[in-house]
C-alpha cells in the first residue's frame, strides 16, 4: 500500500512539473508586455529570436510578441550608454530601438481597447476612419500609426517610428504611445549607443534579433540569449540646458 501511495505521489509530482513547464513555454510564445526592469542602470538577459526585431522594420510592421521589452527611468538629465550583446551573434544579430515612454503592463497587439488599431469581438481588424495615413482627426492630425485601411498588419511593433498598444479592459484598458528616439542595427554583431542625451523621464528599449527577416524554422527557434546593458551619467543642469538647445535630446 505504501508503495502505491509513493508511486501515486511521484506521478502527481511529475504531472505538476510538466504542467508548469507547459505554462512557462506558453508564456514565452504568447507573452504580453511584461517589462524587464533596468532601473537607472545595470544589465538584463532574455530569450530572443533571430527574426524578432528585423521583421518589424517592413511595411506591415511586426508582432510585438516576438521581442523583449526593457524599461529604465532617469531622475535627471543624463548621458546614456546602451549595449546589446548576443550569446550567439550568428543566430541572433542583436538590434534594439529606444523610445520615450512606457507601454501599459499586459498590453498586446490587436486589443479591443485601442483607438488607433481597432478589432471587433472576434479580433478581426477594423479599418479606422482616422488611421489611413491621409485623413485628419478632430485635432487636424494625420495618424502616425498604422494605415489600417490599406495594409493588413502582422502586428503593431514599429522599429523605426512611434507606435501604440493597449491592454485589455480586464487589465486596466490602458492605451499608450511610445515615441521613437533612435535605433541600432549598424553591424552584424553587437550594438552600442554611446553618450546619448536624455532628459529625466521613463524610457523603453525593445530588443530582438536581426539575423533574418521572416519566421522560417531557423529564425523562429531556438531561443537565443540576448543581453542589454545600461549605463547612465547624470548631466549638470547648465550642460543639460545646452544639450537641449543644440537638439541633441533626440
Amino acid at each position: 500500500m505504501k508503495t502505491k501511495k509513493r508511486n501515486f505521489a511521484l506521478r502527481a509530482m511529475v504531472a505538476a512539473v510538466i504542467a508548469v513547464g507547459a505554462m512557462v513555454w506558453t508564456g514565452n510564445v504568447d507573452a504580453r508586455v511584461e517589462y524587464i526592469i533596468l532601473g537607472s542602470g545595470g544589465l538584463a538577459s532574455d530569450a530572443m529570436k533571430g527574426h524578432g526585431w528585423i521583421d518589424d522594420t517592413d511595411t506591415d510592421l511586426g508582432d510585438s510578441h516576438q521581442v523583449s521589452f526593457l524599461k529604465f527611468s532617469l531622475n535627471q538629465a543624463s548621458l546614456v550608454d546602451i549595449t546589446m550583446t548576443g550569446a550567439n551573434e550568428l543566430g541572433l544579430d542583436p538590434a534594439f530601438t529606444l523610445y520615450a515612454g512606457l507601454m501599459g503592463d499586459q498590453a498586446h497587439d490587436d486589443t479591443a481597447f485601442d483607438p488607433n488599431n481597432p478589432v471587433d469581438g472576434s479580433f478581426t481588424k477594423i479599418a479606422s476612419p482616422v488611421d489611413d495615413g491621409e485623413t485628419t482627426d478632430a485635432l487636424g492630425r494625420v495618424s502616425p500609426f498604422r494605415d489600417t485601411v490599406n495594409i493588413d498588419f502582422e502586428g503593431q511593433f514599429n522599429a523605426f517610428g512611434s507606435w501604440s498598444m493597449a491592454s485589455d479592459p480586464e487589465d486596466g484598458g490602458v492605451w499608450r504611445v511610445l515615441e521613437y528616439l533612435t535605433h541600432k542595427n549598424d553591424t552584424s554583431g553587437n550594438e552600442s549607443l554611446v553618450g546619448y542625451f536624455l532628459p529625466a523621464g521613463d524610457y523603453t528599449i525593445v530588443a530582438g534579433g536581426a539575423a533574418c527577416n521572416d519566421a522560417v524554422s531557423t529564425c523562429a527557434s531556438p531561443f537565443i540569449t540576448g543581453t542589454v546593458s545600461l549605463n547612465t551619467s547624470p548631466v549638470p543642469v547648465p550642460a543639460a540646458v545646452y544639450l537641449f538647445g543644440t537638439g541633441l535630446a533626440g
